[in-house]
């Protein structure tokens, strides 16, 4: 699916949440939309978007304001955020999942869970109850719903 006559992947088009057309990406790209429920396919060439993908400056912004561009892992001026529940396991960009980080911590955790690296670093973390706050608060709104069941 997806290939072109040479066998090189063809772009999938993304559309909106509006059904405007945005930049395409690659197949491998529109999957991981799909498959992290951000996207549905309309057919075999186009996804379409279920969300805003331009508010996520607008979200990193807050987030670092909201923190004072300082590095919840270590105190340092943050020029990045970390996802506390990192979006490659299904975390959103919606300010509450993020912090602000600087690269340095940042590309240290990676995508580990943000409690295996707080316990890692406990002890050099400048406000540990805003932090354990925060990491608390990530992931009770990322809990799963418990399905309904309709009798």
């Amino acid at each position: 699916m997806n290939q072109g006559h040479d066998g090189e992947d063809q772009l999938i088009k993304v559309l909106n949440m509006d059904g405007q057309q945005l930049t395409p990406c690659l197949p491998h790209r529109a999957w991981r939309e799909v498959e992290r429920s951000r996207a549905v396919w309309i057919d075999e060439q186009t996804i379409q978007l279920l969300y805003n993908p331009f508010l996520f400056r607008d979200y990193r912004k807050a987030a670092l304001k909201r923190d004072h561009h300082t590095c919840l892992w270590c105190g340092q001026h943050a020029t990045t955020v970390d996802h506390i529940i990192p979006s490659s396991k299904g975390g959103s960009d919606l300010p509450h999942n993020l912090i602000a980080s600087c690269s340095e911590c940042n590309t240290k955790r990676g995508n580990r869970p943000a409690w295996s690296y707080l316990k890692e670093n406990a002890r050099t973390v400048p406000n540990l109850m805003k932090l354990i706050w925060r990491i608390c608060i990530a992931n009770y709104r990322h809990r799963p719903m418990k399905k309904r069941t309709t009798e």
